[in-house]
């Protein structure tokens, strides 16, 4: 079996470029940004009611967790304000006009998947690597979205620590290494939460040994919205009902069974950073604060990343105030630039792009 993975390996390796230049070739940038958020005093308790129960290829039991937050949705106590890192997403792009898309804008960080069932290393990041590039990397199991994870947890050590060893000569160019993405997605396709916690242990504890940081999958950012709203009391709780969509018809219980099941599932697993997705429909209520510290905070984790953020209308403006409202808010914060399809993400123009 490992001479087979192995063999495949360098064929997927040699043949990378060739393999997906029809589909996503994510990009993200490098750049601190020039100034950062003042700090806003309030405060934040967390009582949780329940304690996870130990297991590993079974389901977890749905259960209820309150994580109230004690303030409107504007004065949420965050952490220190941070230096924001602003990088790119473009979909279905050459690996040409990425770069010339990156180069325009002075981003030197590219976002770029791998798919550790299939490799343990990729041309296109060597190729970026050796040219100068930051790479943050998504590691994935299976290549796109299939409900499931691995559960070979012996081939997934073994495909790990290939991974890191070969990256470990550039990891002072690779920020950050994130563990699947969306994993409320994949769930909802049928994957399941104790198999998605340990390939993220195993992931986080060989990327340690190699003194790599690790994010995990990011929560998508309507489930964020909606679980938001369960820890806001008060004002807090009507203002952000009335600027984000929280759906309490809409089998609204199994949203919170599922986010404080994750979040407790994941407080002792010791990853680096709380990744968030978030995006914008057509207005920005400045809620990204209050949503990420809350969600941080509730998986037990000091800091915050955001590998996909972006808008869905076509407006300079409403880019603008998202770039505001997660700047000093997040580590790392990755614009994703789409196709302008309906109801997704716009394609970013160059004046969006110099606001990163």
């Amino acid at each position: 079996m490992a001479s087979a993975v192995k063999i495949f390996d360098e064929i997927f390796y040699l043949n990378e470029e060739y393999i997906h230049q029809l589909f996503l070739i994510p990009t993200i940038k490098l750049l601190q940004s020039l100034y950062s958020m003042l700090n806003r005093k309030a405060s934040l308790y967390a009582v949780l009611i329940f304690m996870l129960t130990a297991c590993t290829k079974q389901d977890i039991a749905p259960v209820i967790q309150t994580i109230r937050v004690t303030s409107v949705s504007t004065e949420i106590t965050k952490s220190p304000s941070v230096q924001t890192v602003f990088g790119l997403i473009e979909k279905q792009s050459t690996t040409e006009q990425t770069r010339a898309d990156m180069d325009g804008a002075g981003i030197k960080l590219i976002r770029i998947p791998i798919y550790l069932s299939q490799t343990s290393k990729s041309k296109t990041i060597d190729d970026y690597l050796s040219s100068g590039y930051s790479v943050q990397i998504n590691a994935n199991w299976n290549y796109g979205a299939d409900g499931s994870f691995p559960t070979d947890t012996n081939l997934l050590k073994s495909q790990a620590d290939a991974f890191f060893k070969y990256y470990s000569v550039y990891k002072t160019q690779i920020p950050f290494v994130v563990v699947e993405n969306e994993w409320d997605y994949e769930v909802s396709l049928g994957g399941k939460l104790p198999d998605y916690f340990t390939e993220l242990s195993i992931i986080t504890s060989v990327g340690h040994k190699y003194g790599f940081k690790i994010a995990d999958a990011g929560i998508r950012s309507s489930t964020l919205g909606r679980w938001t709203y369960s820890q806001l009391t008060g004002d807090a709780q009507t203002q952000w009902l009335n600027c984000y969509y929280v759906g309490l018809s809409a089998d609204y219980n199994s949203v919170l069974n599922l986010v404080n099941t994750y979040a407790v599932g994941v407080q002792k697993i010791n990853f680096d950073y709380s990744n968030v997705h978030w995006y914008n429909a057509s207005k920005c209520s400045n809620g990204f604060a209050t949503a990420s510290q809350a969600f941080m905070k509730a998986c037990n984790k000091k800091q915050v990343v955001c590998n996909e953020f972006g808008v869905y209308t076509n407006a300079y403006n409403l880019f603008n105030a998202t770039v505001n409202e997660i700047t000093g808010n997040a580590n790392y914060a990755i614009a994703y630039s789409g196709l302008g399809e309906p109801n997704k993400a716009i394609k970013l123009t160059s004046s969006m792009l110099d606001l990163l």
